[in-house]
C-alpha cells in the first residue's frame, strides 16, 4: 500500500531507474544476472532469497524489459538472459564495485578483481567525461532543469526489502553488499540525490522528497553512522543541523550519475530529459564513460571478466 501524499515531487530520471532497480532483491538478482548466472535454481542459491522472492523478481525485471525469459536450448524450462536494456545496467555496477574497492576493501573478507580483456590488464573503473575524458569530480558538473523535468506523486512501497545483505548469500557477500543495502533503499538514495542539489536541511530534504519525518530521520541517521554525511549545526544553540556529504559521499556521486543516464536513456520521453548536466572544464553536456585505468578504453560487459578471490587472512583460516 502506497504512501498518500497532496503534493508532488521532481521526477528526474533517478527516481525513474529507482522504480525499477531501487530494491534489494532486484539488485542481488541483476549482480548475478551481470556475473553470467542464468538459471532460476542458481539465482536462489547465489542470492540466499526465498524463492517465492526470487520468481516476484524475476518476474518484474521481465516486465521490465531488463531480462527476457527464454526456453533453454536443451531440455525443459527456461531460464533468463540480459536484454540491451539489462546489459545497460553494467556502468551502474562498475560504479558501484569502484565505491566498495575504495571505501571498503579492508572490511571484506575477499577481494574483487576486475580484467580487462581489451588491453589485457587488471583494471579499475573509472568515471571519466565522454568528451575531454578527465576523471569526474562532482564539484566541477553544473546541472539544470531540462526539458523533461515532471512533478509525480509519490509512492513509497511498503513490501520494498530492507535489512543486512551481507550474510544472506549461502556461498558468500555480495560483491557490492553496501552498495546494494543503499541504493536497494530508494529513501535513502533520495535523501543523498538531495545532496548532491544543495538541499541540505531536514525541512528541506522533506519537501524535496515528501518521505515520513520518522523515516527521513532513521535515513539521516544511519546516513551519517555509515560516514557517508555528517552533521553540522547551523544555530547559535547548536540544536539544527544541516547534512553534508563527507569525501565518502561525495564517492557516490558517479553511481547517481550512471543511474540517471540510465534513467535518461530508457524513461526519458520525447521532450528530453529531466535534468542537463554541463562538465565545468571542458563546457560541454556531460556523459559519463566508465574507462579502463591502464588504458583508457571504454569498460563494457563484453570486455570486462572478474574474478573473487579469498583475502590472505581469509585464505589461511
Amino acid at each position: 500500500m502506497g504512501l498518500k501524499h497532496d503534493r508532488t515531487i521532481r521526477a528526474c530520471s533517478i527516481w525513474r531507474a529507482l522504480d525499477v532497480v531501487g530494491d534489494v532483491p532486484v539488485l542481488l538478482l541483476m549482480e548475478q544476472a551481470l556475473l553470467g548466472i542464468h538459471s532460476f535454481d542458481e539465482f536462489v542459491a547465489r542470492t540466499g532469497l526465498a524463492r517465492s522472492v526470487v520468481n516476484g523478481r524475476l518476474k518484474k525485471l521481465v516486465e521490465e524489459d531488463c531480462l527476457a525469459k527464454v526456453p533453454r536450448k536443451a531440455g525443459r524450462g527456461f531460464h533468463y538472459v540480459l536484454t540491451h536494456k539489462g546489459r545497460d545496467q553494467f556502468p551502474n555496477g562498475l560504479m558501484m564495485l569502484r565505491w566498495q574497492h575504495k571505501w571498503e576493501a579492508d572490511s571484506r573478507d575477499f577481494q574483487v578483481h576486475l580484467h580487462h580483456a581489451t588491453c589485457g590488464h587488471a583494471t579499475e573503473p573509472v568515471p571519466t567525461c565522454g568528451h575531454c575524458c578527465a576523471e569526474i569530480d562532482p564539484r566541477d558538473v553544473d546541472w539544470r532543469e531540462g526539458p523533461g523535468l515532471a512533478q509525480v506523486v509519490p509512492h513509497y512501497e511498503r513490501r520494498r526489502f530492507n535489512g543486512d545483505v551481507g550474510t544472506r548469500r549461502p556461498g558468500g557477500r555480495p560483491l557490492v553488499d553496501t552498495m546494494i543495502e543503499l541504493f536497494g533503499d530508494r529513501w535513502a538514495t533520495l535523501v543523498v540525490r538531495a545532496m548532491f542539489t544543495h538541499i541540505n536541511r531536514f525541512d528541506d530534504i522533506q519537501r524535496d522528497t515528501l518521505m515520513a519525518t520518522n523515516i527521513l530521520t532513521g535515513r539521516l541517521e544511519r546516513l551519517v553512522r555509515q560516514g557517508i554525511i555528517r552533521a553540522v549545526p547551523y544555530s547559535d544553540r547548536g540544536d539544527r543541523f544541516e547534512y553534508r556529504l563527507t569525501a565518502k559521499g561525495r564517492d557516490l556521486y558517479p553511481v547517481l550519475l550512471a543511474l540517471l543516464q540510465w534513467g535518461d536513456r530508457w524513461f526519458a520521453d520525447e521532450r528530453g530529459p529531466p535534468v542537463l548536466l554541463t562538465h565545468r572544464p571542458c563546457g560541454h553536456d556531460l556523459d559519463m564513460v566508465v574507462a579502463c585505468s591502464h588504458c583508457g578504453d571504454e569498460l563494457r560487459l563484453e570486455n570486462s571478466r572478474f574474478t573473487v578471490e579469498p583475502t590472505e587472512t581469509q585464505a589461511t583460516k
